[in-house]
């Protein structure tokens, strides 16, 4: 003769028994990004490949919008004999993606010419209030100096964390 209770227990225990002792699951919530940055350019170095000039560069780079802080880093820009360039870059945000704080790693590949690029952008490595995040998008921009640029960004930025919830910031 079987017992009702007992499958009543086993089937309604499991289920509590995980919920307070197993492993926290957070969800991941997604983030629309769009704003503003400019850059300033300090080459440190260039050399002549195929036709092409290979410049190394530092850069400091400054965000509003759903980013807002600043970002300092490296990259090589290579110039095409036509006047196309294509440009690759790593360097470390400092500030604000909705209302978290924090700094991350921001890396980024373009192309174009100096009147006209665009390219992808990818946010990882987070710390602080910006661990757990993951970002990509796209930008666009045009020189506004023999070593300025600014444009325009745009994207996704996926947060996971102990709530799984991103706060937007007031601006």
């Amino acid at each position: 003769m079987q017992i009702p209770w007992k499958k009543t227990t086993l089937a309604f225990g499991i289920p509590v028994l995980l919920a307070v002792f197993g492993p926290t699951v957070s969800a991941s919530t997604a983030m629309p990004l769009s704003g503003t940055f400019r850059a300033t350019i300090a080459p440190v170095g260039s050399r002549s490949a195929d036709g092409n000039t290979i410049i190394s560069f530092t850069f400091m780079e400054t965000f509003t919008g759903t980013m807002s802080g600043t970002r300092v880093g490296a990259g090589t820009l290579l110039v095409h004999p036509d006047g196309t360039l294509d440009v690759r870059d790593a360097g470390l945000f400092t500030g604000t993606i909705g209302a978290a704080s924090g700094t991350a790693t921001i890396t980024g590949v373009g192309a174009g010419v100096f009147a006209s690029f665009a390219g992808r952008f990818r946010v990882s490595e987070g710390s602080g209030g910006l661990a757990g995040l993951h970002a990509s998008g796209s930008f666009k921009g045009s020189a506004t100096g023999p070593v300025s640029f600014a444009g325009t960004y745009s994207g996704q930025a996926h947060v996971r964390g102990e709530s799984g919830q991103v706060q937007p910031s007031d601006e």
